[in-house]
């Protein structure tokens, strides 16, 4: 029944309920008090007229046996007790009360009713409480019955009223809450329909909705955050339509090559021989590179790609992987060195730190060199981030430049800088430069057979074992890319091929 109600409807069945529940037992507490309190009131204020109407009605039980002269001893009693300004009786003066104000009431031993100044209440009968806010009638020591004291009708009529001025007081302010909360509720169902609307304008394909916001509150914060979500979900729609473009833009150069080649030589137009095969062959090999490159790239960003951990002498890899791209760069007459390993303080500027402390992890050599400490790495891994970064180095690198891997070390973590002699990236480039198939010299780079993966991939490397890098760039003054790595990059010694 509820389920379906909207929220609007919930709140106000809410509000109308805790409204009718507060004026009601507001009412009924108010009632208890004020009619307890009259009645305390009254039984004190007629007590010593009690005690002398108690005691001539006892008189009169003891004398005849029964109680057929109370209702006569009840009436002259109210007599006595009305009279203005001050009645007279039994010899004892007792101050006037208005003959409305109360009614004299008495009760047998049992609490049936037998006498009653109002005739309202003969055969009824009391329970124990009230005898005992009475006062017992007493023959020789024994109680026969009890006098009391209870409203007459001004009191009733006073109740009444009290009780029609709670519930129209209630009415009033139950009905003042009632609008407070239906503009309470406006206010807050109009921003969730809005959510809702823009949610399903969203799910549509409209992913430029937001939501407008008018408060600062939970309900501003909710249409913040759900902006935020659009937000989001508008950039990476972008981001896929990109590289999905990117990606048949990437494919489409080297099946264009492919497919040309291959006519050429269907029509006779080329000879089959090894140098017209030979592009078939290179842009086969670009192509088989993208795609390795993609499926990298898709792993890593799903935190699926699997190292194979192991201790890694991190010297002896960047030595490997420079001496293979030596004769490359030697070939454009760029020179490529490595400088000695150095140690760092932990205050060194780096793109993320990761507990940095005091170089204890490298130890000094006796000739003065630093030997790096043994990592725990994937070294095929590594070996793919420094030879992305020196790809790139040397790609935009002139002839007669230098490029230079630096390797330092400190308690818990390595750096790796490579660093070339290029043009360096321009500012408006520098933040996109790891984006997939982002270049900031798109011709050259696309010449000279870049896939525009490369420092993509090298980061989210890093980022697998638990570091990352940073680019850092002066026009006309080069590139430095610093990979930060700990030295516990992926697993703890002795595990077995953990994979992530």
């Amino acid at each position: 029944m509820f389920r379906n109600l909207s929220f609007a409807a919930k709140l106000m069945l809410v509000l109308a309920l805790t409204v009718l529940i507060a004026v009601g037992a507001t009412a009924f507490w108010v009632n208890r008090a004020v009619s307890r309190g009259l009645h305390d009131y009254i039984t004190v204020t007629m007590r010593p007229q009690a005690m002398v109407v108690a005691a001539a009605i006892g008189e009169s039980y003891a004398a005849s046996g029964n109680w057929d002269e109370a209702d006569a001893l009840l009436e002259a009693a109210e007599e006595w007790l009305t009279a203005a300004p001050a009645g007279r009786g039994m010899g004892r003066m007792m101050p006037a009360v208005p003959r409305e104000s109360v009614a004299l009431v008495v009760v047998d031993a049992s609490g049936r009713v037998v006498a009653d100044s109002s005739d309202e209440h003969l055969g009824q009968r009391f329970g124990p409480d009230l005898l005992r806010q009475g006062h017992g009638i007493t023959v020789n020591g024994r109680t026969v019955g009890h006098l009391l004291t209870v409203f007459g009708p001004r009191e009733r009529e006073f109740a009444q009223r009290l009780n029609r001025s709670i519930m129209f007081a209630g009415g009033i302010a139950g009905l003042f809450a009632l609008v407070l909360g239906l503009l309470l509720t406006e206010s807050l169902a109009r921003p969730l329909r809005a959510v809702r609307d823009a949610a399903r304008r969203i799910g549509a394909g409209e992913l430029s909705v937001r939501v407008p916001l008018r408060s600062d509150d939970e309900v501003g914060d909710v249409a913040e955050a759900f902006n935020q979500m659009a937000a989001g979900l508008e950039h990476n729609e972008q981001q896929r339509r990109t590289m999905m473009a990117d990606i048949a833009h990437e494919l489409r150069t080297p099946l264009a090559v492919i497919r040309g080649q291959v006519e050429a030589l269907e029509d006779g137009v080329f000879p089959l021989d090894h140098d017209n095969l030979a592009p078939i062959r290179d842009q086969s090999l670009l192509l088989a590179r993208l795609v390795d490159d993609l499926r990298d790239l898709a792993l890593a960003e799903a935190g699926r790609l699997p190292l194979e951990c192991s201790e890694v002498d991190l010297l002896g890899l960047v030595q490997r992987v420079a001496a293979a791209f030596r004769p490359h760069a030697h070939g454009k007459g760029i020179t490529l060195t490595i400088d000695e390993p150095s140690h760092e303080s932990a205050t060194a500027p780096s793109p993320r730190t990761r507990g940095e402390s005091q170089d204890s992890g490298a130890r000094v050599g006796g000739e003065g060199a630093v030997s790096m400490p043994p990592m725990w790495a994937d070294a095929q891994r590594v070996e793919q981030i420094l030879a992305n970064l020196l790809s790139n180095a040397i790609r935009h690198t002139p002839e007669g430049g230098r490029v230079a891997i630096t390797l330092s070390a400190q308690a818990d973590q390595v750096r790796l800088r490579v660093q070339d002699s290029g043009p360096g990236i321009p500012p408006e480039d520098l933040p996109h430069i790891f984006d997939r198939f982002y270049r900031s010299d798109k011709a050259r780079s696309r010449a000279e057979g870049g896939t525009g993966l490369g420092l993509s991939i090298a980061r989210r490397l890093a980022q697998a074992h638990g570091g990352d890098i940073a680019a850092a760039s002066t026009p006309g003054l080069g590139a430095t890319f610093t990979v930060v790595l700990p030295v516990a990059g992926c697993g703890q010694r002795g595990d077995a091929d953990p994979r992530r």
